[in-house]
C-alpha cells in the first residue's frame, strides 16, 4: 500500500481539488442567454438557434476555465509527489503519469476550445449563421431582429 506521507498528499490533493471546483467562477449570463422573465431586453428576447450556439460556446469556455484550474492543481500535486518520492520508482512513475495525463487533458480541452472558436468565426464571417454577430476576437452575441424585414 502507500506510505503515510503519500496518503496525506493524496488526501490533501483531493481536498484542494474539491475546494477549487466548488469556488464559483464569474459568469456573464446563464447557459442560454434568452427567454428570461426579467432582465435586459436581450435576455428577455425569444430563444433562437443562435442563442443555443452561443450557449454551447459558453459551456466550452466554462469547461476550459475549470480544466485550467484542475490541470494546474494536478501538476503541482504530482510535482510534490515526485519530490517526496525519494527515489521510489513506483511513486516517480505515478507522478510522471499524472503530469502527462494533466497535460494531455488540458491539450484536448484547449483544442476543443480552439475548434469551436475557429468554426464559429468562419461561419459568422461567411454570413452562414443568420443573427449571430462577432464582437471582439472570441465573443459572440445574437441579434434577434428579423432579417426578412417587417410584416405589414
Amino acid at each position: 500500500m502507500y506510505s503515510r506521507p503519500t496518503q496525506f498528499l493524496f488526501s490533501g490533493f483531493f481536498f484542494l481539488s474539491f475546494i477549487f471546483t466548488t469556488i464559483p467562477l464569474p459568469t456573464d449570463a446563464a447557459l442560454v442567454p434568452c427567454g428570461r422573465n426579467t432582465g435586459t431586453a436581450a435576455e428577455m428576447a425569444p430563444c433562437t438557434l443562435c442563442h443555443i450556439i452561443v450557449g454551447g460556446k459558453g459551456i466550452i469556455d466554462w469547461g476550459l476555465g475549470i480544466m485550467t484550474v484542475v490541470a494546474i492543481v494536478v501538476i503541482v500535486a504530482m510535482a510534490i509527489l515526485y519530490i517526496v518520492s525519494i527515489g521510489n520508482e513506483g511513486m516517480m512513475s505515478t507522478a510522471k503519469g499524472g503530469i502527462k495525463a494533466a497535460l494531455v487533458g488540458f491539450a484536448v480541452m484547449l483544442s476543443a476550445w480552439l475548434i469551436v472558436n475557429v468554426v464559429l468565426t468562419l461561419l459568422v464571417n461567411n454570413d452562414f449563421l443568420d443573427g449571430i454577430k462577432q464582437g471582439s476576437a472570441f465573443t459572440f452575441t445574437c441579434d434577434t431582429a428579423s432579417s426578412t424585414g417587417s410584416a405589414t
